[in-house]
């Protein structure tokens, strides 16, 4: 897929000094071929290295956390049959994905009130403490989880709000923290095959050779599309690769290799959302869109133990990605333009930190103490009023209709941070948590070619530095043991400007602050039986608005409020039967606004639904076989919030059941077989996960029909 505008695809100046690493490609290509070596042997040696922790994610177990935490593990990924790991996050109370339809580009979640996670920059998302998400791609934050396997995968934990110290920019909702699968000694096989010609074959490794310690992983991917002219294919390889330098020392090297390719059809209008027969038709306005991607990565870490109970880790990371992207969409309400997206991204990293656990005045300390640094460049060009990929003539003058010309820019972004975290065991009843995290970010703008837009969203200076410390504060408590816990917390996090405003030339404002307050219990009165309960508020404050168009003025005003309550609750009284439900009602609303717009006030905000439901039912009915059922509900959500003249605009949710059939008969010879029988959207329902007004006219994104997926796993 060549680029929109004759730009090569190596145009980004170099790094500067500070971040500077080896371009990953080779390496990775190198790394990932000796863990494919590796799985060819054997591998009956079952040595097992510790977990290499770059970022002190071991400070203590989710569900011993003061603050909320769902958790997936290696075993619960597999059983669950997934493509993407973001399938799971509708079992995460309070959470949704809203599908955009888009292959090859993210889609949206949300969590805490939240609805720019994944898409925008919500949420956080890091794989083994490194973040996934972009500084200036698509939107602040962007995360793609299509670059990782699932079967590579020791675990997933998603945190409720800015909780953590070990993130900062982009967690103000939460963050997805992924975990790779580090030692031991296994060779696991999932292939998947079903409607729409999608096949999705994944496979894993682990174990020894040569005095290394390999992981490996890899995923081929390809759908032909529930609609006209769509479809995508992916392929994804992860190695890693551990050696024991001594005693004490340990080197590990971890690269990841993805390339993706896709077509879509866009979105539809209402008139044909509201017809049947052609709900899923691509609108004769759409040109040929679709997206294109290439991404690799090197990492490598080293632990060194300096004492009983203090451990010195350190690591370095480079990323290198091409994203280009097409998409129509309408510009008023007659005319739909094509624009074009495309990204050179570079990534430089490195950190340092220090891990330790002591007796403190008797009584478990359990610390991390660190500093990272993370140089990010990224090539930006955006062109409107595209035909069918191509210049047109109307490109360069900034489209027709609403189009919003061209840009060609450098961003940069450069952050540095200082964070600690401490939990100290006093007593069963008062298990504190205290952590500190300190941000300075800085970078600029740079055009590098011709630009015709103009206005706030044109601006291109030097970046104005942000600092900012947020502290966050917990207590866990446990009141009956083994029967009844109960939590708290206090975190602040933070958000920057967006590109539209933190590129601009004088910009005076600081970070907008999100405060949330969590109170949670935890309840297991018998075997087969749990309730986890948690009441949730978040504040913003000093929300960046811009307060006059004329003069580029900007200022800290505004501030939101986020509140809810979220609930999981698990009965199982025999082994034959179990049902889970994750259930959240949301209120979020607008409780300060510019004067000039005093009709925002008490307005919801938009992309969040006020109530999500996931109920499942398993049950056992014979020896090797389970059937599982899964009802969804997603409630009604405001899609714009009301202007001076018009009312706000609403998504009535929806509603689906999935089935899951799996035939697993008793292991024999340690070697394992699982056979599953999905069917997705079981009564074929009509329906969208996201929706909008765009350019005045209601659009939604279809989501899939039904869907019939059969699968195997085995174990060698």
């Amino acid at each position: 897929m060549p680029p929109f505008l004759p730009v090569p695809r190596s145009a980004l100046p170099p790094l500067a000094w500070r971040g500077r690493l080896r371009r990953p490609t080779g390496l990775a290509a190198a790394a990932l071929g000796l863990c494919a070596a590796a799985m060819a042997e054997d591998g009956t040696t079952t040595t097992t290295l510790d977990t290499v922790v770059v970022k002190g994610q071991g400070l203590s177990e989710g569900r011993h956390q003061p603050f909320s935490v769902t958790r997936f593990d290696a075993a619960l990924l597999r059983e669950r049959q997934v493509s993407q790991a973001q399938q799971l996050f509708r079992e995460v109370p309070g959470m949704t994905v809203r599908g955009l339809g888009y292959d090859g580009v993210a889609d949206s979640m949300t969590l805490r009130g939240f609805s720019g996670g994944g898409h925008g920059g919500d949420i956080g998302f890091v794989i083994d403490g490194i973040p996934l998400n972009e500084a200036s791609s698509h939107a602040d934050g962007y995360a793609d989880l299509n670059v990782i396997v699932p079967l590579e995968l020791a675990g997933m934990d998603v945190f409720k709000g800015p909780v953590s110290a070990l993130y900062g920019n982009f967690n103000r909702a939460g963050v997805v923290a992924l975990r790779s699968r580090q030692g031991g000694d296994y060779r696991e096989l999932d292939a998947r095959v079903g409607s729409y010609g999608v096949v999705d074959v994944q496979g894993a490794y682990g174990g020894r050779a040569g005095g290394l310690t390999l992981n490996g992983a890899a995923q081929a991917y390809r759908s032909g599309g529930y609609r006209p002219d769509t479809g995508s294919e992916r392929a994804t390889l992860s190695g890693r690769a551990a050696l024991d330098l001594g005693p004490d020392t340990r080197l590990a090297v971890a690269a990841r290799a993805h390339r993706a390719e896709s077509t879509t059809a866009s979105v539809v209008t209402q008139a044909q959302f509201d017809r049947r027969d052609g709900f899923f038709d691509k609108d004769p306005r759409v040109q040929n869109d679709g997206a294109d991607k290439d991404f690799a990565t090197l990492r490598t870490d080293l632990a060194h133990q300096l004492a009983p109970g203090l451990r010195l880790l350190a690591f370095a990371y480079g990323t290198d990605q091409n994203f280009t992207r097409y998409f129509t969409r309408p510009t008023n309400a007659s005319t739909w333009q094509q624009r074009a997206e495309d990204y050179r991204r570079r990534v430089r990293g490195f950190g340092l930190n220090l891990n330790g656990e002591q007796a403190v005045g008797g009584r478990r300390l359990r610390w991390v103490a660190g500093a990272e640094s993370y140089e990010e460049r990224t090539r930006f060009r955006y062109a409107d009023g595209l035909i069918g990929r191509a210049v047109g003539p109307n490109t360069l003058t900034a489209g027709v209709a609403g189009g919003t010309g061209t840009l060609d820019r450098l961003l940069r972004t450069d952050t540095d941070a200082l964070f600690g975290q401490a939990e100290w065991a006093l007593a069963e009843t008062f298990r504190p948590t205290l952590a500190l995290r300190h941000d300075r970010i800085a970078g600029g703008c740079e055009r590098l070619g011709p630009e015709t837009r103009t206005g706030a969203s044109a601006q291109c200076a030097a970046m104005q530095a942000f600092a900012v410390t947020t502290p966050k504060l917990g207590l866990r408590s446990t009141w009956v043991p083994g029967v009844l816990e109960a939590r708290g917390s206090v975190a602040e996090g933070f958000a920057l400007p967006g590109d539209a405003a933190k590129f601009t030339a004088g910009l005076a404002v600081e970070p907008t602050v999100f405060r949330q307050h969590e109170i949670g219990l935890r309840l297991t009165p018998a075997p087969g039986l749990l309730a986890d309960v948690a009441v949730f508020r978040i504040d913003s404050r000093d929300e960046v608005a811009l307060t006059d168009a004329a003069t580029l003025t900007y200022a800290n005003v505004g501030r939101t409020r986020r509140e809810g309550v979220e609930a999981e609750l698990r009965w199982s009284p025999a082994d034959a039967f179990e049902l889970r439900a994750v259930l959240a009602h949301n209120r979020s609303k607008v409780i300060e606004s510019l004067a000039t717009t005093p009709w925002l006030v008490g307005s919801e905000l938009t992309g969040v639904a006020r109530r999500m439901a996931t109920l499942t039912a398993t049950v056992r009915p014979a020896e090797a076989w389970s059937l599982s059922a899964t009802a969804r509900s997603v409630g009604r959500m405001a899609i714009t919030q009301p202007s001076a003249t018009a009312a706000p605009v609403y998504d009535g949710g929806y509603d689906t059941v999935d089935l899951m059939l799996a035939w697993e008969p008793a292991a024999a010879g340690g070697r394992r077989l699982r056979g599953t029988l999905q069917v997705a959207n079981l009564t074929d329902r009509r329906y969208a996960t996201s929706s909008g007004v765009t350019a005045g006219l209601r659009t939604y994104n279809p989501a899939p029909p039904r869907t019939v997926m059969v699968g195997a796993s085995l174990d060698f």
